[in-house]
């Protein structure tokens, strides 16, 4: 785990497990556009109805698939958050992470595959990816990447090798070049990626992410927050397990 001295410090030191109380967060949804009505015949009118009611429970059934695996970024616009799991699961574990982090990919590495199995391949939880990208400027080409490959359904993959793949600190281990072969290992649009990667389209979703982190005062990679508990490090899996079973009795 690192920790980061001041919220405008480049550097990030090793920390101690931490839990505390975040303030809830807000919740927006989009206003619905209302229908125009038009004058319809009797005859269209008695077809029409069956066939809205249909289409509205396509779109549901669309809007439900794709929640399993991106939300609306909170400050990132029109960008999209990374999720893994079902958007019906009860519980949210939002990871603020860097994929530079060494105590990320400890993470990733030991720890996410039993959350995976116990509790997101269940339903029972969702984990919601922040990029925490303060380590320096690969990381945050990094994380662009990564969302960069979600634009074609393989930001997870492309999570796990990063993790799979971690070097040196800022020593070329993903420099542009090496992130455009990760993404040809995937076989991802080698032509929309590395244009993705070269024009930074995502750089603005990083940054807002990275806003919101210093406004909440984090300052340790990876943090957790899940439920009314906030967990920073790589902790034993039975440290987590608490956090989302008692997430899940509080409903």
């Amino acid at each position: 785990m690192s920790k980061r001295r001041s919220t405008s410090s480049p550097r990030l030191n090793a920390t101690r497990t931490q839990q505390s109380t975040p303030p809830p967060a807000k919740q927006t949804g989009a206003a619905a556009r209302r229908p125009v009505r038009a004058q319809r015949p009797r005859d269209l009118r008695r077809w029409a109805l069956p066939a809205f009611l249909g289409l509205a429970g396509l779109a549901v059934a669309t809007i439900l698939y794709v929640g399993a695996t991106t939300a609306p970024a909170q400050g990132g616009g029109a960008a999209v958050r990374p999720v893994l799991g079902l958007a019906t699961a009860p519980v949210v574990i939002r990871e603020y992470g860097d994929f530079q982090c060494p105590s990320c990919r400890a993470f990733n590495r030991t720890i996410e595959p039993q959350i995976r199995t116990a509790y997101i391949d269940t339903g029972k939880a969702r984990l919601e990816w922040h990029d925490f990208a303060w380590i320096g400027g690969e990381s945050r080409d990094a994380a662009n990447a990564a969302r960069c490959a979600g634009d074609q359904d393989k930001f997870w993959q492309y999570h796990d090798l990063l993790y799979q793949s971690q070097g040196g600190e800022n020593s070329g281990t993903f420099s542009k070049d090496r992130l455009k072969v990760f993404g040809s290992t995937l076989g991802l649009d080698a032509v929309a990626f590395n244009a993705c990667i070269d024009g930074g389209n995502h750089a603005g979703a990083v940054q807002a992410d990275f806003a919101n982190v210093s406004a909440q005062g984090f300052n340790g990679t990876p943090t957790f927050v899940i439920g009314t508990q906030r967990i920073v490090g790589a902790q034993p899996f039975s440290v987590f397990q608490a956090a989302i079973d008692a997430a899940l009795a509080s409903r």
